[in-house]
């Protein structure tokens, strides 16, 4: 799971973004890239042969257009992207789980100019042991995943689709910012584990999101944890007035109103356990959030139009 900030610098954010892309529009010769690593990298050209790691980047990808440039993806982009982009990831080549273990020699027969990586790739060692590109892209922020959008775009010569894709997802969330700003904020738990009650925390991308769907993490005032594990009685304390649950299916509302003491709370006995949301929408700092932070509002502002 992860990231995000507030609304209130969306769009300061966007218009660094801007200036930056115009640069990189205007660059020619050598592209000189740094990733969320800070690790720096020089490409003579514009790449057309990517292998992508990890569901956001390959999202990046597919929303720039760039699938006949994508030479391999992994497991994760298959299993854990929401439509349309499992449907457009199905036919490509895979190379292995990123987590468990790539199949590092189909990485290097398929001679990528660049792999695009996610934290915590497994054997990230022998793929950087081959001498190829590789970028670690991990934004903990929507302003992160603009810069990571203008970072594929300057590295595929697509600077400007980056660019009309950020200002897309940029007004999108302005707009559901905008709708809900007015509004009272329900006190939300978001359930990541059934087992453990893990939630978002403070600083998490989830918690923000959280917050431009126009909801008050419960989690912000009993921890500083980004990702913590909740004791029942701490979340029966704080009577969420929300429950969303992402660990889905194996948690449900009616689950949920069997665990001991839960049926006392606000969000229980008013009928707000919601199970709607595809988890990969909310968990992925790629394009697709904006169809989860809508539903996300939808579910803490029922009768409200969400646009």
């Amino acid at each position: 799971m992860r990231r995000l900030a507030s609304c209130a610098s969306l769009a300061a954010a966007a218009a660094l973004l801007v200036s930056g892309c115009g640069q990189a529009m205007a660059a020619s010769g050598p592209i000189h890239l740094t990733d969320d690593m800070s690790k720096q990298l020089t490409l003579s050209a514009p790449v057309t042969r990517i292998v992508s790691l990890g569901p956001s980047n390959t999202q990046i990808l597919l929303a720039l257009g760039l699938r006949k440039d994508i030479v391999g993806i992994d497991d994760e982009s298959v299993q854990y992207s929401p439509p349309p982009y499992n449907r457009e990831a199905k036919g490509l080549t895979v190379v292995g789980d990123s987590y468990n273990g790539l199949n590092v020699e189909k990485i290097a027969a398929l001679h990528p100019q660049l792999v695009l990586a996610m934290q915590g790739v497994k054997n990230i060692s022998e793929i950087e042991a081959l001498h190829l590109k590789v970028a670690t892209l991990d934004p903990s922020s929507v302003q992160g995943i603009y810069k990571d959008i203008a970072f594929v775009g300057k590295a595929t010569g697509t600077s400007g689709k980056a660019l009309a894709l950020v200002r897309s997802l940029r007004a999108q969330l302005e707009a559901v910012a905008k709708a809900v700003h007015a509004l009272a904020r329900p006190k939300v738990f978001v359930e990541l584990d059934q087992t453990q009650y893990y939630t978002a925390g403070p600083g998490s991308f989830l918690d923000g999101l959280i917050k431009i769907a126009g909801g008050a993490n419960i989690a912000d005032s009993v921890t500083k944890q980004q990702y913590p594990a909740l004791s029942s009685e701490t979340i029966i304390r704080q009577n969420p007035q929300v429950i969303v649950l992402l660990d889905t299916p194996y948690a449900t509302a009616q689950s949920v109103a069997k665990r001991p003491g839960w049926s006392d709370i606000f969000a229980v006995r008013h009928d707000r356990v919601f199970a709607n949301i595809n988890p990969n929408l909310l968990s992925e700092p790629a394009p697709a959030l904006v169809q989860g932070v809508r539903l996300l509002a939808e579910d803490m502002h029922p009768g409200h139009r969400i646009p």
